[in-house]
């Protein structure tokens, strides 16, 4: 097969991957009435035709809820997702690229997919290890404000001492909820984003707690008490399911490593080796099962580290 005709299939391959996408798009005009206004108030100007096409696509709509809410564990506030979506598709036509210097359409789709991911796979990082330190940061945080709350009686003067006693970033959005307390805004408000920007469950119990204090009064303390006890007990089980979580994986990328570091050190060892798998159905499809291989493995490591 010719390498003209291999790239004309490619151009096929990439134009009908596009159409599966456009096959998932949202077809309630409301919710790309409101998405595209929430983007001219945003940008101050009528979205370009990339950022309409994108906004149509439920898929991508459900990515960036998802990108918004790790862009706010991070505190990053100069990049949106929709910015992070665009350095995807950037991404994504490089596993096009690819997939045509391979003479490979069978493995386009997988290739795709994998470049388009490395962006979400590198901020899904950093999100973690910022959840990590609030984790260790919060048990410190929550015997700070009963202890202060006991002398103060005041939620607000306490939320200042606890801004000086802890280190950051946890620090940072407990200023921001201080901060946003004094200015005004309705308590519920304020502990929901503080839950949402910092992802933490015992922050999340702290919240709800503090949310219903707020609507009902009475008596905190006893169950803010009753959640430190529980993180006391639950913090060295943590610590040794992060560990052995860690390790695997570590096994598991060392895995999926190994055969990009194989087939670079084969072509550079003999380089005829390239002509069997861009020129042979054979090697071609091993590199398709050897791909998908490393995306199952992939996949299944992530969701056990969630689990």
């Amino acid at each position: 097969m010719s390498f003209a005709l291999q790239v004309g299939l490619a151009s096929i391959g990439a134009v009908g991957f596009l159409l599966i996408l456009y096959g998932l798009i949202s077809v309630n005009a409301q919710n790309v009435k409101s998405i595209l206004s929430a983007n001219k108030k945003a940008h101050g100007k009528k979205p370009d035709l990339f950022d309409w096409f994108l906004d149509r696509l439920f898929i991508v709509k459900k990515s960036e809820e998802k990108i918004d809410i790790m862009l706010s564990v991070l505190d990053i506030q100069n990049k949106s997702a929709r910015d992070v979506t665009k350095t995807r598709v950037i991404y994504g036509l490089l596993g096009v690229a690819f997939s045509i210097l391979l003479r490979n359409v069978m493995v386009m789709p997988l290739l795709v997919f994998v470049f388009a991911n490395v962006p979400m796979v590198l901020l899904g990082r950093k999100t973690r290890k910022r959840r990590m330190i609030y984790n260790d940061q919060v048990l410190e945080a929550l015997q700070v404000f009963v202890t202060d709350y006991t002398t103060t009686k005041s939620v607000q003067k306490t939320l200042e001492n606890v801004c000086l006693k802890i280190k950051r970033p946890l620090r940072n959005e407990f200023e921001r909820l201080t901060r946003k307390l004094y200015s005004g805004v309705s308590a519920n408000e304020c502990f929901l984003d503080f839950s949402k920007r910092t992802q933490n469950q015992w922050i999340m119990y702290f919240s709800q707690v503090m949310m219903m204090y707020f609507r009902s009064g009475g008596d905190f303390i006893p169950h803010l008490t009753g959640i430190i006890r529980t993180m006391s007990s639950e913090k060295l089980i943590e610590e040794q399911n992060l560990t052995e979580l860690s390790s695997l994986r570590t096994i598991n990328l060392v895995l999926v490593l190994l055969f990009p570091i194989v087939f670079v050190i084969s072509i550079f060892a003999a380089p005829d080796t390239l002509r069997v798998f861009t020129e042979t159905a054979m090697g071609r499809n091993i590199i398709f099962f050897s791909v998908a291989g490393c995306i199952f493995s992939l996949i299944v490591g992530q969701k056990i580290s969630e689990n």
